[in-house]
C-alpha cells in the first residue's frame, strides 16, 4: 500500500555535514503533547525548536559549547545545571554516577583533547530508563550534556585523539565511535570496553542480543565496518564477525525493544552500495542472512541512515531510510511480512544527514522529519494538509494556515538578519577606514563567502568505475576535474551539468582537464571516471561555489592507486578458486609493518598497519577487479610476500610498485614470478563475452531501424519475430547508448590485453612491440582463436 504523505518545510538551519545530529525529545508529561525538534549544527550551536500550526517557535540556543570551560582534561565535572530542579540534579548524579563529580571546575579542557573547530558530530538523547529527555553533543574528543533547558551539566572528555563521530547513551552507559576506528564504552564515566577496527567503522549500535534491549541491563555492542563486515562485541571482545558483500554504512535493530524471537534478533542495515538488508543475529552472535532490498533509482547513494517507526498503522515497525543522494524512502511489511516493500519514496535534493520519526507539528498525526546536509528540514506526515480546517472561522485548509503562519516567521528572521548585516557592514567599513593596503587583502577575505565541501570517491563495483560526488551548502557554479592519470569521462544519469573537455598543458603534467558547469543551478553534483590500472597520482577536483559579490572556491583531491580497480574480497568464491594462478613471491629484510605499506601504497581499501592480537602476525589478504573480474591473494609477513593472481598483469604492476617503494627504503628486494601457461587463456576467457558483445553491437544497431519499420507496418504484432529481433526491438534505446560508448570500452580492453601482452613476453626477455599493431587489429576486429593464437 502506497502512504500518502504531505511535505512540509519545517526550517532551515546552518549546514550539518555529520550523521545523526538531530533528535525528537519526547513530551515530558502529557502524551497528548508534541515532540520538540533539537539539531546540532557544524557551527556548533545546538537549538530546541517547538512548533505551532507551522509556526517556529525556538526554545533555547546554546552557541558556546565549542568554547565550553565545564571539566577538565580526562574528567567529567557538573557546571551550569541551574535550571534543574534539587530533586532533577540529585536523579541524574544518581544515575550517572561517579559520570559526574560534585564540584565544579574552572579550568578549561586540554586543547589535544578537547572541542575542535568540526562543530556538532554526533546527537543524541539519554536519560533514566525511557525518560530520554536530556541531550548529549560530541564535538572533537568531548561529549557534553545539555539539560532540557539547553544549560551544560557535564562534560567527559575521552582519553583518545581521536574525533568522536557518533554518541549513544542509555542509562549510565555511554557508546562512542571514533574517526579512526575505535569503539570506546564508558559507564558511570569510565572506560569499561575498547575495540579497534582497522579497516574503520562507520556505524555502532547498542543491543541485548538475549532479552528485550528495553529491560536489560546488559548490552552488546554492533559494530558496522568498512571491510564489509558487521562484528559484535561483547565486554570488550569480538564474539563474531558477520560477512557482508560491500561496506555497511548504517544499521539498527528492529527488533530493539521486543525479547528474541527464536534466539534472534533481526537487524537492519544499509551499505555503500544503497542496498538494505537484514541480518538474524543469535544471542551468541552467530548471523543469518535474510532478505536484503538493492537500491533502485538512477542513483546509487550509500545508505547514511535509517530508523524503525510504524508509519503505516499496521502493528509492524516500517524501516524509513536517508540515502546520500537525498532520497528518503519508507520500506513497509504490509505485503508481504518476509520482503519488504517501498510505501513512499522522495527527494529533498541534498544528502540526508538525520531522520526521526514523531509528532512535530500535530500531536494526532505521524511525521517523518529528515535533516539535510546544507541545513533543510522537511517533514512528512500524514495530516490531510489540504483539508479545510474545522476551527478555522475562515474556512482555509491546514496547509494555508501553517504557510501564513511560517510567512510570519521569516519576516521575523529576516528584520534579525537585515540587523545583523547592517551590523556586519559597519564592522568591514570600519575596518576598510582604518586598514593600510598591505591589510586590504584581510578586509576583502571577510566578503569572500566561505564553505566546507562533501565529498565522497567511491568505486562502484557495478559500473566497474569511480563515482565523485560533491555538495556543499550552497548554489554551485562549476567543477573543475583535473588528473594527473589517464581517466575515462563516463555519463552520470543524476548530473545536471554540461561537461567540457580541454587538452592540458605539456608541462602541467595532466593527463585530464574537464570542467562540469552547472545548467539548472543546484548544490550537487555526481561525477563518474573510470581509472587504468598500473597508473597512480591523483585526480584533483576544484568547487567554485556561486556566491556574491566575490566568487569562492575548495580544492579537493582524491589518490588513485596503481591497482584501483581492486576492491576487497571476504574470500575467494567456489568458482574463483579453481582458475589458474601465477605467483609473485618477494623475499628481502624487511618488517611486516613495512609489507603492509607497500600492500597499501599499491591497493585501495587498506587501513594503516595495526599489530595483529596473539602470537600470529602473518595476513591474507583478498581482492577481485571489478572490470575484469580477476582475483588477487597476497599473503605477508615479515622478510616474506606471496601473491596469486589469474592475471599476470596485476603480479606486474605490483612487483613494479614494490620495487619504486622499496628503492625509496633502500631495502633490497629480490622477486621470482612463477607463470602459469594456462592462466592465459583463462583470463582471456572472461573478456571473452565483453568482446563478442561489442563486436555484435555494430550489427544490432544497423538493423534496428529496419526491425521498428517492420514492426510498425505489423501493427505492433511482433510474435513472429525471431527472440534475438524480439530482443533487439525491446531494448533499442540501451544498445544505441551501448554503441555509443563502444570504442571507449574497447580501447579500454585493448588496453588491458596489449598490457598481458608484453607483460608475459617481457617475462622472457622478448620484446614485442612490433607486434602490438597486429594484435590490435585482431582485438579491434575480435577474433578469440587469433587472439590466442597471438600470445602462443
Amino acid at each position: 500500500m502506497e502512504l500518502d504523505l504531505s511535505s512540509s518545510s519545517l526550517l532551515t538551519v546552518r549546514p550539518c555535514p555529520h550523521k545523526q545530529t538531530m533528535a525528537l525529545v519526547p513530551p515530558s508529561k502529557d502524551k497528548k503533547s508534541k515532540h520538540k525538534l533539537v539539531i546540532g549544527e557544524s557551527s556548533g550551536r545546538v537549538s530546541l525548536y517547538e512548533f505551532k500550526r507551522g509556526e517556529i517557535n525556538k526554545a533555547w540556543t546554546n552557541e558556546s559549547l565549542l568554547n565550553s570551560s565545564i571539566g577538565g582534561s580526562g574528567g567529567v565535572n557538573v557546571t551550569g545545571a541551574n535550571d534543574m530542579t534539587g530533586g532533577e540534579e540529585e536523579t541524574a548524579r544518581q544515575r550517572l554516577g561517579s559520570m559526574f563529580s560534585k564540584n565544579s571546575s574552572s579550568g578549561s579542557t586540554d586543547g589535544s583533547n578537547g572541542a575542535s573547530n568540526s562543530g556538532i558530530t554526533s546527537l543524541t538523547l539519554g536519560g533514566a530508563g525511557s525518560k530520554n529527555d536530556k541531550i548529549f553533543v560530541s564535538n572533537g574528543s568531548k561529549v557534553i550534556g545539555l539539560s532540557k533547558k539547553g544549560k551544560p551539566f557535564f562534560t567527559l572528555t575521552s582519553n583518545s585523539s581521536e574525533s568522536i563521530e557518533q554518541i549513544l547513551v542509555k542509562n549510565s552507559s555511554l557508546w562512542c565511535r571514533q574517526s579512526g576506528g575505535g569503539y570506546q564504552k564508558y559507564v558511570n564515566g569510565a572506560e569499561s570496553e575498547f575495540y579497534q577496527v582497522a579497516e574503520g567503522v562507520n556505524w555502532i549500535e547498542y543491543e541485548s542480543l538475549t532479552s528485550s534491549c528495553e529491560t536489560s541491563e546488559t548490552h552488546d555492542a554492533l559494530l558496522g565496518c568498512q571491510d564489509r563486515s558487521i562484528r559484535v562485541v561483547r565486554d570488550g571482545e569480538n564474539i563474531s564477525t558477520l560477512g557482508v558483500d560491500v561496506c555497511v554504512t548504517s544499521l539498527g535493530c528492529i527488533d530493539k525493544n521486543n525479547e528474541p524471537v527464536q534466539n534472534h534478533k533481526r537487524v537492519v542495515f544499509g551499505t555503500s552500495s544503497g542496498t538494505v538488508a537484514m541480518l538474524r543475529i543469535d544471542g551468541d552472535g552467530a548471523g543469518s542472512h535474510g532478505w536484503a532490498v538493492p537500491s533502485s533509482g538512477k542513483s546509487k547513494g550509500m545508505v547514511n541512515v535509517l530508523t524503525f517507526s510504524d508509519i503505516s498503522h499496521d502493528g509492524v515497525d516500517d524501516i524509513v531510510v536517508g540515502w546520500e543522494d537525498g532520497t528518503v524512502s519508507v520500506l513497509g511489511f504490509d505485503i508481504s511480512p518476509d520482503m519488504p516493500q517501498s510505501q513512499f519514496s522522495v527527494n529533498i535534493g541534498e544528502s540526508i544527514s538525520s531522520v526521526q520519526c514523531g509528532r512535530v507539528s500535530n500531536a494526532d498525526y505521524d511525521e517523518i522529519v529528515c535533516l539535510g546536509f546544507a541545513g533543510k528540514v522537511i517533514s512528512f506526515t500524514n495530516e490531510p494538509l489540504h483539508t479545510k480546517d474545522t476551527d478555522d472561522k475562515h474556512g482555509r485548509t491546514h496547509a494555508t494556515i501553517n504557510n501564513e503562519n511560517k510567512i510570519r516567521s521569516m519576516k521575523k528572521e529576516l528584520e534579525e538578519m537585515e540587523d545583523q548585516i547592517k551590523t556586519k557592514k559597519t564592522l568591514l567599513a570600519t575596518k576598510e577606514k582604518n586598514s593600510s593596503d598591505s591589510d586590504a587583502i584581510g578586509v576583502s577575505a571577510d566578503l569572500v563567502q566561505a564553505f566546507e565541501a562533501k565529498t565522497i570517491f567511491t568505486l562502484d563495483e557495478a559500473e566497474a568505475a569511480y563515482l565523485i560526488n560533491v555538495e556543499i551548502p550552497l548554489e554551485m557554479n562549476l567543477v573543475l576535474l583535473t588528473s594527473s592519470v589517464s581517466v575515462d569521462l563516463l555519463d552520470s544519469e543524476t548530473s545536471n551539468a554540461t561537461v567540457s573537455r580541454s587538452t592540458p598543458a605539456e608541462d602541467s603534467g595532466l593527463k585530464l582537464s574537464a570542467c562540469y558547469r552547472m545548467v539548472e543551478g543546484g548544490s550537487r553534483l555526481q561525477m563518474k571516471v573510470r581509472t587504468t590500472e598500473g597508473e597512480y597520482g591523483e585526480i584533483s577536483a576544484t568547487i567554485v561555489g556561486a556566491s556574491t559579490p566575490h566568487k569562492s572556491a575548495v580544492v579537493v583531491k582524491f589518490p588513485v592507486k596503481p591497482l584501483s580497480l581492486h576492491c576487497r574480497a571476504a574470500a575467494f568464491r567456489p568458482d574463483e578458486e579453481s582458475r589458474q594462478f601465477n605467483t609473485l613471491t618477494l623475499r628481502g629484510t624487511f618488517s611486516i609493518n613495512v609489507a603492509h605499506e607497500w600492500v597499501r601504497a599499491c591497493l585501495p581499501e587498506i587501513p594503516p598497519y595495526q599489530p595483529s592480537p596473539g602470537n600470529s602476525e602473518s595476513r591474507r589478504l583478498y581482492f577481485r577487479n571489478v572490470f575484469t573480474g580477476s582475483v588477487l591473494e597476497i599473503v605477508y609477513d615479515a622478510n616474506l610476500m606471496t601473491l596469486k593472481s589469474d592475471n599476470l598483469s596485476t603480479l606486474a604492476i605490483f612487483k613494479e610498485c614494490v620495487s619504486r617503494e622499496s628503492t625509496k627504503r633502500r631495502v633490497h628486494v629480490s622477486d621470482s614470478v612463477d607463470v602459469n601457461e594456462d592462466s592465459i587463456p583463462n583470463f582471456l576467457g572472461l573478456l571473452h563475452n565483453r568482446l563478442q558483445h561489442l563486436l555484435s553491437l555494430s550489427r544490432q544497431v544497423e538493423i534496428i531501424e529496419a526491425i521498428k519499420e517492420i514492426n510498425t507496418a505489423e501493427a505492433g504484432d511482433n510474435e513472429w519475430m525471431s527472440p534475438e529481433y524480439r530482443e533487439i526491438l525491446k531494448n533499442a534505446d540501451q544498445i544505441r547508448k551501448e554503441h555509443k560508448m563502444r570504442p571507449m570500452i574497447q580501447n579500454y580492453l585493448c588496453g588491458i590485453i596489449t598490457d598481458l601482452f608484453v607483460d608475459r613476453h617481457k617475462l622472457r626477455g622478448i620484446d614485442v612491440k612490433h607486434k602490438i599493431p597486429d594484435l590490435q587489429a585482431v582485438i579491434y576486429d575480435y577474433d578469440g582463436e587469433r587472439l590466442l593464437s597471438m600470445f602462443s
